[in-house]
């Protein structure tokens, strides 16, 4: 004889028990209230490396920011509507060439920035920012 459950006998399950999902959600919101300021590491001090590079001996195209906010391709003096078309031409049949941004270290990053833009649509496809050469030191056995 097979044993058959009577159905009254049980009740019928209604609902999901959400309280486990409550418990994970509030341990989960503890663990990033206690690790957001790591995460958002303000008020220290940050050093930038020196430089050590090599000397490039291809050929390249200058651009000099100042402070004052003037800007020359080369030796040339312009400003930012003509900075394109004074790209251009030196760009000129050498679109390879490398195009480098000398900033002075005052200049915003946001100046930096733009100009480096407008290189882009002069043409520029390579594009690098100069860093102060800093000597490598050498080492002596004794």
């Amino acid at each position: 004889m097979k044993y058959k459950p009577r159905t009254e006998d049980f009740e019928s399950l209604a609902g999901v028990n959400i309280i486990p999902v409550i418990d994970v959600s509030l341990v989960l919101l503890i663990i990033l209230l206690a690790t957001s300021p790591i995460l958002n590491l303000p008020g220290f001090e940050v050093k930038l490396p020196k430089a050590v590079t090599a000397e490039s001996k291809e050929k390249n195209i200058s651009v000099s920011l100042s402070l004052k906010g003037e800007i020359a391709v080369n030796e040339a003096t312009v400003n930012e509507t003509t900075l394109i078309p004074a790209l251009q031409k030196e760009l000129k049949d050498k679109p390879d060439f490398l195009v480098i941004i000398r900033a002075d270290q005052g200049v915003a990053y946001g100046m930096v920035e733009k100009v480096m833009d407008l290189a882009k649509q002069a043409g520029a496809q390579r594009i690098a920012i100069a860093t102060q050469q800093e000597q490598e030191k050498v080492v002596k056995a004794e």
